[in-house]
């Protein structure tokens, strides 16, 4: 079987490192017998495109003079609870049940992808069925994004998480290792823990430190001797310089930070996830019906939110977007994982090639797929989307999606010269989208 190159030209290329966009690229990629052939084999300049590179093969050209486009790195979410449901309650309410919860969670993660989302980490979904459905896809046996899973999240007696649906909790560092190698032994690729109060619950503060530091450091030893990297929901300077010091990986949310934390994070090589759009989606939150504390704690924080990732992008932290509503739930006439990019360009002051690096690159580095995805380069495994418009001069422009690709192989184009989707888990004409405003 002869080989099979598509070839786009009269595009440009943001390659997701944070070099600065090239104008006239040629984009190359090959399909082969089997997904696992697929490969990229040129990003760059027309200038330098050597034709011969295709040579042994047959060619589909695809020309994209008629407007302007620039190709990217598919987007990379690395905060998702993909059984996510709201209103948040201040109970335990199981609406789904395991098994209908493993349908549900890849329902939305096909909703991920056709909104560009290739990869997603998940840190902290309910039982097994994240762990069943990454398994699925990894496998060949349904399409959807790529997912780093954290399982289940461990959080303390009466923390932050403990009336969500099979998050396990613990008291004591020995109970919290028996939690915690329960979820390696499931397969989990990182570790969550709930170390802090947060926006979501009725009784606890953003300043609540809800585990003890014996408890978190026993956590990151277990993990880190069984090569994990463990995340955190952390709301509270004091608790993430605590859990810095211990040697924590990833810190999400941060409400509140100081400079000396931050600083120590950077020194560190710790990433930060900060999920703004948490602190910025009242109408999003009211159209859910979420109650009156809940409107008010989030309001509260978001100045000081957008003020304490200004400071980690000053003192270089790595910063990774993450959304925590789903990447598919409507808002703000975009998506989370576009909204979140925007509000680190317009709010934090990032320049759009930065923020286009958080969304991409640092997400990948962060949830270990580096060597894969997360930039476009010759022999990664093409992950990428083309927009309408300069995305890397406009942070908006991310808005205007037109093709989105996993792995080589098309997901779905509105592109004028190609008007078709490949995948869709629905049957012909219906639409997969809604995120949580789908009630099943």
């Amino acid at each position: 079987m002869r080989k099979k190159y598509t070839v786009i030209r009269n595009v440009r290329l943001v390659d997701g490192t944070g070099a600065p966009a090239i104008e006239n690229a040629v984009f190359v990629f090959f399909n082969g017998d089997t997904v696992s052939d697929d490969r990229l084999v040129y990003c760059g300049s027309a200038a330098d495109y050597d034709p011969s590179v295709t040579a042994d093969g047959e060619v589909f050209a695809l020309d994209l003079s008629d407007s302007t486009y620039t190709i990217l790195p598919g987007l990379i979410n690395t905060h998702v609870h993909l059984s996510l449901e709201l209103p948040y309650l201040p109970y335990y309410v199981d609406k789904f049940g395991d098994a209908y919860r493993a349908m549900v969670t890849y329902r939305r993660a096909c909703e991920a992808l056709l909104c560009g989302v290739t990869t997603l980490r998940g840190v902290g979904n309910a039982d097994t069925s994240e762990i069943a459905v990454r398994n699925a896809i990894n496998k060949g046996m349904f399409g959807g994004p790529r997912i780093i899973t954290c399982g289940s999240a461990l959080c303390p007696h009466a923390g932050h998480g403990h009336n969500t649906p099979r998050n396990v909790e613990c008291s004591g560092a020995d109970e919290f290792i028996r939690g915690l190698r329960g979820q390696l032994a499931q397969g989990v690729d990182q570790i969550k823990l709930m170390y802090t109060g947060g926006l979501e619950g009725a009784y606890e503060g953003t300043m609540d430190i809800q585990m003890t530091e014996e408890e978190v450091r026993a956590c990151i030893q277990v993990a880190h001797n069984n090569s994990k990297r463990i995340a955190a929901h952390l709301s509270n300077d004091k608790a993430i310089a605590q859990a810095v010091r211990l040697g924590l990986d990833s810190v999400e949310h941060a409400y509140t930070l100081s400079d000396e934390t931050c600083r120590m994070m950077a020194k560190k090589g710790t990433f930060l996830t900060p999920t703004l759009v948490v602190s910025h989606c009242n109408d999003y939150l009211k159209k859910h019906g979420s109650a009156e504390w809940h409107l008010r704690k989030q309001a509260a924080a978001a100045q000081e939110h957008i003020r304490s990732c200004r400071r980690a992008v000053q003192a270089g932290v790595t910063i990774c977007t993450g959304t925590d509503l789903l990447p598919s739930d409507p808002i703000d006439g975009t998506t989370p994982t576009v909204r979140e990019t925007e509000l680190l360009v317009e709010d934090v002051g990032m320049t759009p090639l930065q923020a286009i690096r958080c969304a991409t690159r640092n997400g990948a580095e962060l949830c270990g797929v580096l060597a894969e995805t997360g930039t476009l380069e010759p022999g990664k495994l093409g992950d990428f989307l083309i927009v309408e418009g300069r995305p890397d001069e406009n942070i908006r422009d991310l808005r205007n999606l037109r093709l989105v690709s996993k792995g080589c192989r098309l997901v779905k184009s509105n592109l004028p010269a190609i008007t078709k989707q490949n995948f869709n888990p629905m049957m012909a004409g219906v639409p997969c989208d809604g995120g949580t405003f789908r009630i099943w």
